[in-house]
């Protein structure tokens, strides 16, 4: 007994098992996450170490040569590109593809601290990243209303940016623009020369006040208790009393004889406006592999929870949002497909005429592409732009596979058999068939599957869906679709008057037409075999050229 005999004889069955897969695929639709493309990495770290004041030259020997030294040897290295700019190196490690990259940037790193001891003193600290380009800004907002940049620069630091970054998914939140304070001491030279003091010493002795330090600990009972110096200045008037020097005579010198202390803000190296207005905004960049809808969401619910604590007059507006342009690009494809699946459905409306049919069908086409949903979380795919189009793409061989077995199970109606042997021997007769067109469609996009390089990583996911789909639809059509035909057919005698005769009449003369005029096309082709043979190379170079 094949799988369409048991899915005919036993019609329960079939239903709970159709009604599983509908079941998982809308659990699976509902987990979905939507994005605009698929999740793609780039097989890159870069290492970046900054050399203030230093030319190309001594970049290039001091620390871009060192660090592909120390890099060159790890496995999997495609190619490393160095370059040397003024204070600054950046070496490009790049790998090659099916590398895991958190292990290589891992290697990376360990193979650059390696070498720190040989890089100049006055060298920071090598930085080393990924590269990441989902890790760019999904949302972009700006604060308007408050009454001075330092206020809303202050705010944002102090309670959006950690408020923000702690919600999952968010990788950071960048602020830029308004004013960072910033403790300035302004020495004046003639006072510093008439003392013989020199701004180093200055310098050093505020660092030296500026601490705070472990001064051991005291037994209390049977509890230990830390003790710590705080000697941090906690104000700018500590600051301007604070002695830096002795004079010839005796006297103290404090900050406020050789200077002015002022109560500022750092230099502006980056300026924010908005429609030509300064303003400070702060982005939010979303994590690797996160959904781009879902975290601008949760930011979106998380500014809300906080405008009660806005200062006076303060409010955020987004400016740029990432997730509006993925969930119009989104809806566009899924308004696509279901007028896609309608179109399908009416087609088959058209051809077949008939109401029973064009429901079977169009109930397997459901069951097909909600079942699809199943299988695209359980390859931990997203709704993108890739996956849909698959599915926009399958739409028609989705609908090939049940229209085949139920227009062959209506052919055996007609010739009078009763629904049940009907839908066993039209299914039986064009098992081989389906099974053939569908391996056809396989065997097409599994190679799209396995495609190497960047281009594989968008169209692997685009090939798994179709792959999928078919496979789904091709069980579906010999199970669900037969099972249908069974139970719901009614069965045909030859010469029964058929229900809307009058409506199906003009589309009948038009298929009889289209049949003849077939006829008659196909029987001249096949006595003039030489002439069709010319016709068909003269249209091949026609095209050609």
């Amino acid at each position: 007994m094949n799988l369409s005999a048991i899915a005919i004889r036993r019609p329960v069955f079939t239903t709970m098992l159709m009604g599983a897969v509908l079941v998982l695929g809308a659990m699976g639709f509902g987990r979905l996450g939507t994005d605009l493309y698929p999740d793609v990495a780039f097989p890159m770290v870069i290492v970046g170490v900054v050399y203030p004041g230093a030319s190309p030259s001594e970049v290039e020997n001091l620390i871009s040569r060192p660090v592909e030294d120390a890099v060159f040897g790890l496995n999997g290295i495609d190619r490393v590109r160095s370059f040397s700019r003024d204070g600054f190196s950046q070496t490009w490690v790049i790998f090659q593809m099916g590398v895991d990259l958190d292990n290589a940037a891992n290697l990376v790193r360990e193979s650059v601290a390696q070498i720190r001891s040989r890089l100049p003193e006055d060298a920071q600290d090598p930085a080393v990243a990924r590269v990441d380009v989902s890790a760019a800004p999904i949302a972009i907002y700006t604060l308007g209303g408050a009454r001075s940049l330092s206020e809303a620069r202050r705010f944002a630091d102090e309670v959006i940016k950690p408020a923000v970054e702690q919600l999952p998914g968010v990788a950071a939140v960048n602020v830029q623009g308004g004013g960072v304070r910033e403790i300035q001491i302004e020495l004046d030279r003639a006072k510093l020369d008439g003392l013989s003091l020199a701004s180093g010493m200055v310098a050093q002795r505020l660092r030296a006040e500026n601490l705070n330090v472990p001064a051991g600990y005291f037994e209390e009972g049977r509890r230990e208790v830390s003790v710590r110096t705080v000697g941090q200045f906690p104000s700018v008037e500590a600051i301007r009393g604070v002695i830096v020097a002795t004079a010839p005579n005796g006297a103290s010198v404090r900050v406020h004889d050789v200077g002015v202390v002022v109560d500022g803000f750092e230099e502006e190296r980056t300026l924010a406006r908005v429609n030509g207005t300064r303003t400070v905004i702060f982005d939010v960049v979303k994590r690797s592999g996160q959904n781009t809808v879902a975290v601008a969401d949760s930011v979106e619910q998380k500014l809300a929870e906080l405008t009660p604590k806005f200062p006076s007059g303060t409010k955020a507006s987004l400016i740029v949002d990432q997730a509006r342009f993925v969930r119009e690009s989104v809806g566009q494809v899924e308004h696509d497909l279901l007028f896609g699946s309608a179109m399908a459905v009416l087609i088959i409306l058209f051809f077949m005429l008939d109401l029973r049919s064009t429901i079977i069908s169009g109930i397997a086409l459901f069951t097909s592409i909600v079942g699809t949903f199943f299988f695209i979380y359980v390859l931990g795919y997203t709704l993108n732009m890739m996956t849909l189009l698959a599915l926009s793409l399958s739409i028609g061989l989705l609908i090939d596979d049940a229209v085949v077995v139920r227009e062959n199970i209506f052919k055996q109606l007609e010739s009078g058999k009763a629904p049940m042997q009907a839908a066993l021997d039209g299914t039986r007769e064009i098992t081989l068939a389906v099974l053939a067109t569908t391996a056809t469609v396989v065997a097409m996009f599994l190679p799209v599957a396995f495609v190497p390089g960047m281009v594989g990583q968008f169209f692997r996911q685009f090939g798994n869906t179709v792959i999928a789909a078919v496979v789904l639809s091709m069980f579906v059509a010999f199970t669900l679709d037969p099972m249908l035909s069974a139970r719901f057919s009614k069965m045909l005698q030859p010469g029964q008057r058929e229900s809307f005769a009058g409506l199906k009449r003009p589309f009948r003369w038009f298929f009889a037409n289209l049949e003849a005029t077939y006829r008659v096309i196909l029987g001249w082709s096949l006595r003039h075999k030489f002439m069709v043979g010319a016709i068909a190379i003269a249209s091949m170079f026609l095209v050609a050229s």
